[in-house]
């Protein structure tokens, strides 16, 4: 085994500290939480569904397509994105179980 030391400064907890800054805003959790119902959606879709204004949805889809979160493709006029990491939605799950037990 590891010494505790050598993890916890390991890139592999960077890494996983900053993902988890980039989804500690609601906005951004409830747009992983929604393309994880969804196959794709456009930016449209998106900011309506959440009921945000569309600059605010599309600066919080920059931020999670340049962290790898989201990917996007474009069909014509519209560009879509998908959850590029679907085992995140199981975070969130889990994060919502400890929140029910609080």
């Amino acid at each position: 085994m590891k010494p505790l030391l050598s993890r916890v400064e390991s890139k592999k907890v960077d890494k996983a500290a900053a993902m988890l800054k980039v989804l500690a805003h609601p906005k951004r959790l409830a747009i992983v939480d929604l393309l994880g119902k969804e196959d794709k959606m456009t930016v449209t879709e998106i900011y309506r569904s959440l009921d945000l204004p569309q600059a605010i949805a599309s600066q919080h889809l920059i931020t999670l397509k340049d962290r790898g979160i989201l990917s996007s493709f474009k069909v014509g006029t519209k560009i879509y994105y998908s959850l590029s990491i679907p085992k995140l939605l199981d975070v969130i799950d889990s994060l919502e179980e400890c929140c029910d037990t609080m």
